[in-house]
């Protein structure tokens, strides 16, 4: 029998996808839950987003505040809030944190 590695440890908070997945917290899209339809808000800013990784999906809206699960990303919560932002409308004040797994 294989000794096991002690270097080999299980953690809390960390997960084993194929690739790394980051999570950001988007807030003060208030009004975005009816922004849905192609060619609206939320459109332009899931486009943005997919400049520099893949969207995986989205989290619960509640008041103007959901999660954006992405794979592969390349963005800061600063480099998003940013790109973001520019895609105006409800998103044109909107903050981007890092949220986690």
């Amino acid at each position: 029998m294989a000794t096991r590695n002690p270097a080999n440890v299980i953690k809390f908070g960390e997960v084993n996808f194929g690739a790394s997945v980051k999570v950001f917290a988007i807030a003060g899209a208030t009004g975005v839950d009816a922004q849905v339809a192609p060619g609206q808000d939320l459109e332009e800013v899931i486009e943005a987003a997919s400049d520099y990784g893949t969207v995986l999906g989205l989290g619960a809206h509640a008041g103007g505040a959901f999660n954006l699960y992405m794979e592969n990303s390349s963005w800061t919560a600063a480099t998003l809030q940013t790109a973001i932002q520019a895609t105006g409308g409800v998103f044109a004040t909107a903050t981007v944190t890092n949220a986690g797994l």
